[in-house]
């Protein structure tokens, strides 16, 4: 293990002696001593000296601001560079791995395991065929870097990758030296956070900057390398017309869902802008193959047709036909000449049989196909962009308008089964239902209608493929899912736009599967399905279950939620694709995606499937190539693992039935915890810095919903506040209650869950998942936070609590796993986690001093509540997470 280790030490032992001396050169030899005194004393409760924290509180309470902040920025910076070096040690381990044995959970091994178990080329084609996997990037407001500080980021990691995979001369390592100097030096001139809160164009503008950057060369490689793989386990097939089956969409700019700035001209704009970038990528490709494809008639033929379409112009010599191609398709996407993508492709395809039929089969391809690849995945609308709206929302529109025309005086109050009889009727109606004019119709009723109507200007405009999911958030009853379908009928999109239903809260988890049952009982409803391949796409809420009913109880709720999904549509004869809203944190569905896919419940997933990537994972996942392309090797992986080779394994009833008594057990602990215990709202808002983040400028949408109590809280901010101050319970408060009772109530109930753990994939998730927060927070720490509490009785009795199910659920994990200690099972974690909480423990006694005067002196406010944001934004990069 040390020998393994011993690159990623010595990287981190050199970005900080270079962040130390940038330390020196802006501040002094004073700023350092004072950051080694720091770290000395964090490093000292580290082991156990008793007055290692009262010395840290008081030295911090006897620093000026100016000094705080310095300590600050030394301590969030160092974490970005650790983040760094652990990103260049797995890509390091990657590569050797590659070299020496091949890596698992990679194409090359699905491939590999299909050949062995005797499929054959026409069966691997046909998985591949109904293998549907779409990336959603979101733009969920858990990112706390610039764009502008991401960049650098990039750029640093680029300079460590020349350090590690290349021999330097001694000038050359001096030169990179001086260019990582410059990015830490403007990362320490940098402020890491907004002065201003994100636009939605601001959030467009980051998204776009991973899908042109990472995201589409990265997508090549993927269909290269499967194209490779397959050739050469499968010599016998034609993979050189692969199937489409992993692409990306995106949220930002149409996600409306409780952000009044997502206007139906913000999406359009979205949609322009979408276009604009896509066309300056081609044209960037296009640009290059012009300077290189110079082979001229005097030494090849080339095709008559494409000889006849190139147009008549100076600067190249006549004979280089292909340059001029190229030329004339440059001309053409600066000009916004080409109708479709499609019509582009046909150029291209021209160029590239001409090539490959008259001898340049290597430059057929190179660099084109590269583009022509990217081309038929991203098209001119880079990606999808999906729509999101609240249900609610809709169904006060169709109050209004329903009353407006004299059909029902309250559709609110009505019950289910006549909301669904008066929607299908206005369905079949030929009569139109929304106005021609919105003038003294509300708010709301207006932002409906403009919202469908602008989706079908965006289908005339550019195509159906721009806009083909809409998403109804809070969806409950089968009323809901008609309304889109009405919606959708009256701009006369109804059979080019998939209508989702997403399922958020424990309740409506349960509820799901009656309510896609009624709906496809209803012949209009299939109608609509039957236009769109008799497929269904759900969406799946991880963060607000987990914020309702805890987090064991979430996750068996969506586990049951997709079984008996999947039964329904099974008897249906309707194709199940899911989508799942799992966020960056464990305590909103994060986790490896990979091992998510593969613990889903047998045959739920049906060949098609979308995942959300939301706001830092974005980030994580996307600012380096090689972590991009593993990352996207084991979801591809595992999707063609559960199609063509899923693990033959019996869930047993008592497995079952032990996931029933844990859950219940765990949703009531929770619920009696987190709703019931009078005074928990007025703890968590003292004990974190929940309020203190409302105000932190980092995406263009509220904390809440809507005017309203803690439901209306969002999931992000909830998960971000109790990451912030290391307690974590959104990810296992309840799960040491509910194993305990589990054990005490059932004999062997310990035997049954450690038979859970070895051989049922979804519990060694659920265990391994809580397992790393548990092991990440700090009770220390958090009690130090608790001590901003200001009602003694309050503090005591919650955080005794708080310790109590922290302890409880350690202890229990441990005794599952078969472990003597937390984190037994992953080494390379565990000195992670042990290597990043000295340098984390600073920020947090800052910032719980900052909070502590902020609170006390709101006449300092402004310059306390920077600092603090700055804190905030440290402590992130040290628990590699927010919300």
């Amino acid at each position: 293990m040390s020998d393994l280790l011993e690159p990623l030490s010595a990287d981190v032992k050199y970005l900080g002696h270079l962040l130390g001396e940038i330390i020196k050169e802006q501040h002094g030899m004073d700023a350092f001593h004072l950051v080694e005194t720091v770290r000395g004393y964090t490093k000292a409760r580290r082991s156990d000296n008793p007055d290692a924290d009262d010395q840290l509180v008081r030295l911090i309470d006897s620093l000026s601001l100016e000094e705080c902040r310095i300590l600050i920025k030394a301590f969030s910076n160092y974490f970005q560079l650790i983040n760094i070096a652990e990103d260049t040690q797995r890509i390091r381990v990657l590569r050797q791995r590659e070299m020496e044995d091949g890596i698992d959970e990679s194409m090359y091994a699905a491939v590999r395991t299909f050949k062995e178990n005797g499929l054959s080329a026409d069966e691997v084609m046909d998985l591949l065929r109904n293998l549907g996997i779409r990336l959603v990037l979101t733009a969920h407001p858990s990112e706390a870097k610039r764009k502008e500080v991401l960049v650098k980021l990039q750029d640093i990691a680029h300079l460590m990758q020349i350090r590690d995979r290349q021999e330097l001369l001694p000038r050359e390592e001096r030169a990179v030296k001086a260019r990582l100097m410059e990015k830490i030096e403007e990362m320490w001139q940098t402020s890491p956070t907004r002065h201003t809160r994100a636009t939605v164009e601001d959030e467009v503008d980051f998204g776009l900057h991973f899908i042109t950057s990472t995201i589409m060369p990265v997508t090549f490689a993927i269909y290269d390398g499967m194209r490779a793989t397959l050739n050469e386990f499968y010599p016998e097939g034609d993979w050189s017309d692969l199937p489409t089956f992993l692409k990306f969409a995106s949220w930002i700019g149409g996600d409306r869902d409780g952000n009044p700035f997502v206007t139906p001209q913000v999406t359009l704009n979205t949609l322009a802008r979408l276009r604009e970038t896509a066309r300056d990528a081609y044209r960037h490709e296009v640009s290059r193959l012009r300077e290189r494809l110079t082979q001229s008639l005097k030494e090849v033929d080339v095709f008559q047709e494409l000889i006849d379409s190139v147009e008549d112009g100076d600067g190249y010599p006549p004979g280089e036909i292909y340059r001029r191609k190229m030329d004339d398709i440059y001309h053409k996407l600066l000009d916004d000449a080409y109708a479709t993508s499609d019509d582009l492709l046909d150029e291209l395809k021209l160029v590239q049989q001409s090539l490959r039929v008259n001898g340049s089969e290597h430059s057929a391809a190179g660099g084109l196909q590269k583009l022509i690849s990217w081309v038929e995945l991203f098209g001119f609308h880079l990606t999808p962009l999906d729509i999101r709206e609240d249900a609610r929302f809709h169904t006060l529109a169709l109050a209004e308008l329903l009353k407006h025309y004299g059909i029902v005086e309250d559709y609110e109050s009505l019950p289910e089964s006549e909301k669904q009889a008066i929607l299908t009727r206005e369905i079949a109606s030929k009569r139109p239902f929304f106005p021609i004019k919105l003038d003294g119709f509300n708010e709301v009723t207006q932002r409906v209608v403009n919202i469908w109507a602008m989706i079908a200007e965006v289908h005339a405009r550019y195509g159906k493929a721009a806009i083909d999911s809409y998403i109804t958030s809070h969806t409950e009853q089968p009323s809901d899912v008609l309304a889109m379908l009405l919606f959708a009928e009256e701009v006369g999109v109804n059979e080019d736009i998939d209508l989702v239903p997403l399922f958020e809260t424990v309740d409506d988890l349960t509820a799901a599967p009656e309510v896609m049952t009624q709906l496809f009982n209803n012949d209009l409803y299939r109608q609509h399905l039957a236009a769109r391949g008799n497929r269904q796409q759900i969406m799946l809420g991880y963060s607000d279950s987990c914020k309702d009913g805890g987090y064991i109880a979430s996750n068996w709720s969506l586990y049951q939620a997709q079984r008996e999904l999947a039964t329904v549509h099974n008897e249906a004869g309707i194709l199940l694709e899911l989508f799942h809203g799992r966020g960056g944190s464990i305590g909103r569905g994060g986790g490896p995606t990979n091992r998510a896919i593969l613990s889903q419940p047998p045959r739920s997933i049906m060949g098609r499937i979308k995942i959300t990537e939301q706001g830092e994972v974005i980030g994580f996942r996307y600012s380096n190539e090689d972590i991009a392309l593993r990352h996207l090797q084991q979801v591809v992986h595992a999707m063609m693992i559960t199609m063509g080779a899923p693990p033959e394994f019996e869930i047993k009833p008592q497995w079952l039935a032990a996931m029933e008594h844990l859950a219940t057990t765990g949703r009531q602990e929770w619920r009696d915890f987190v709703y019931e215990t009078p005074g928990f709202g007025s703890y968590w808002s003292q004990a974190t810095p929940i309020n203190e983040l409302s105000t932190m400028p980092i995406g263009s949408r509220p904390a809440k919903r809507q005017k309203g109590g803690f439901e209306n809280v969002r999931a992000i901010p909830w998960v971000f506040s109790w990451m912030q101050n290391r307690t974590i319970i959104p990810s296992w408060y309840g799960v040491g209650m509910a194993i305990e009772a589990y054990c005490e109530q059932r004999p062997g109930g310990l035997d049954v869950l450690r038979d859970m753990y070895e051989h049922w994939l979804f519990f060694r998730a659920l265990i391994q998942n809580t397992q790393l927060d548990v092991a990440k927070a700090d009770l220390g720490i958090a009690e130090l936070y608790s001590t901003l509490v200001t009602d003694k009785d309050l503090r005591d009795s919650i955080f005794r609590r708080i310790r109590a199910e922290h302890q409880r659920a350690g202890e229990w994990i441990c005794r599952v796993t078969g472990q003597d200690f937390l984190m037994q099972n992953s080494p390379i974690l565990r000195l992670s986690i042990e290597r990043r909480n000295p340098y984390v423990d600073p920020l947090n006694f800052i910032q719980v001093d900052l909070l502590r005067h902020l609170r006390e002196e709101p006449h300092n406010g402004e310059e306390l509540l920077s600092a603090v944001l700055l804190t905030i934004n440290g402590i992130a990069a040290g628990m590699k997470t927010t919300g």
